[in-house]
């Protein structure tokens, strides 16, 4: 997958400013796709170049004019042809699994404070995408249903990554005990 594809899925049924990208990149898409203003930005450009967007200008009053982006059919066309071909599978790139994995090189009261400070982000994300899909759920779910979808994806990740956190903390509370418990030579 790349950029390109992530911003046409959201420009698919309405058009939007690189802001209003971002917020839903932040909102939405972000569950599967991480990009920065300044990427999405760029790779608006680029398909704009393409042809595969349009924008149109919106004056404002004491600020630039915004730019409200639209997919064009040759982006539709790109969008089909990506949406029909296999996705590769995923890379992982987890720092954290790393530091896991060399574990033996460290003290389990350091990756024990990693482990709680990644456990708070993933709650964040929890109650954070648990709440989006409240409101689908609320509101239109059979609308959204491929949103819904996926921030059902994103709460199980996080559900599994939590439990998943606990074994890690009862291990290594579990060694820490051992290695106290070991008499030392004199």
């Amino acid at each position: 997958m790349s950029l390109r594809h992530a911003i046409l899925v959201l420009l698919q049924d309405q058009e939007a400013s690189g802001y209003d990208l971002a917020r839903e990149f932040a909102n939405s898409i972000g569950l599967v796709w991480n990009a920065t203003h300044q990427q999405i930005y760029l790779e608006l450009g680029k398909l704009n170049d393409q042809s595969m967007v349009k924008y149109r200008h919106i004056p404002q009053d004491g600020k630039p004019d915004k730019k409200l982006y639209r997919i064009t059919d040759e982006g539709r066309d790109e969008l089909t042809r990506w949406l029909r071909k296999p996705a590769a599978p995923p890379r992982v790139r987890d720092a954290f699994m790393v530091k896991i994995a060399g574990g033996s090189m460290s003290d389990s009261a350091t990756i024990i404070r990693e482990l709680d400070d990644q456990t708070d982000l993933r709650r964040e994300r929890l109650n954070t995408f648990e709440a989006l899909a409240a409101k689908l759920n609320d509101t239109h779910q059979d609308r959204d249903l491929f949103t819904y979808l996926t921030l059902r994806r994103g709460i199980l990740d996080q559900q599994t990554w939590l439990r998943w956190a606990d074994e890690v903390r009862s291990a290594l509370e579990k060694r820490e005990e051992q290695a106290s418990s070991v008499p030392t030579s004199v």
